[in-house]
């Protein structure tokens, strides 16, 4: 099936594994496109922030509501929100819903209580939101994916991140993207951690980070991708 997403299928890195692991690709990673759409790649991250002269530096989260907290769904397992109601977060989703999840399924959240699903109402569904950001400056990013079940045999379940300016007008967004896959089986549904970084381009103020759900781990197309606990910053140690 990996076939089926293209040669830029990358594996998922699991924590602690040396960023060699997630994919063949250098620090350096895919660079953008022509009028300066940034470049994306993998880093290896830990520790906390130091400036050269060793002092800390202040972990600022570029981020909203990237642990998909709010709104609160209550008792429910799971519940669709016009996504107006879901602070900071878009969808290209036809009926513009988002599908949060508060532990259904039997399910648990990587952190807090809830997480969303991306291709809840189909196939290729992505959600996003806009980030104030630096010109030619790069950002690390960081988020966990997770499978639903599956009843037998070994499925892939690929998730896309892409970065690129805010688009005027509802323009379309240039910019780079990395798809991340990796098998999926009923014995192994663990959240994964996805990380790397991007550097922006000029003069772009505002950056579009999107969620896309390329491929369920399932023949349903609305069947999956989980994810949960986005984070964006400046510094490669504050992931």
């Amino acid at each position: 099936m990996l076939s089926a997403i293209g040669a830029a299928a990358l594996l998922a890195t699991l924590v602690g594994a040396p960023p060699a692991a997630a994919a063949g690709v250098s620090g350096a990673g895919a660079a953008g496109g022509p009028g300066g759409n940034g470049s994306a790649g993998m880093a290896g991250m830990a520790g906390m922030a130091k400036s050269k002269g060793g002092a800390k530096k202040v972990c600022k989260e570029l981020t909203a509501n990237g642990g998909f907290e709010q709104p609160k769904i209550g008792n429910a397992d799971w519940k669709l929100f016009d996504e107006d109601d879901v602070p900071a977060w878009g969808t290209d989703d036809p009926e513009g819903q988002i599908e949060l999840w508060n532990g259904g399924m039997g399910v648990p959240a990587r952190f807090g209580t809830q997480f969303a699903e991306l291709n809840a109402t189909g196939s290729g569904n992505s959600i996003y939101q806009d980030i104030k950001t630096k010109p030619n400056t790069k950002i690390y990013w960081s988020f966990w994916i997770r499978a639903r079940d599956t009843s037998d045999g070994k499925d892939v379940d690929a998730t896309q991140i892409h970065f690129g300016r805010t688009p005027k007008n509802d323009g379309s967004v240039n910019g780079v993207g990395s798809t991340f896959a990796y098998l999926n089986s009923a014995s192994d549904v663990s959240w994964k951690r996805l990380y790397g970084w991007y550097r922006t381009g000029p003069n772009q103020t505002s950056t579009r980070v999107t969620l896309t759900a390329v491929e369920s781990a399932s023949t349903d197309e609305g069947y999956g991708n989980l994810v949960d606990g986005l984070t964006v910053v400046e510094h490669q140690n504050c992931i």
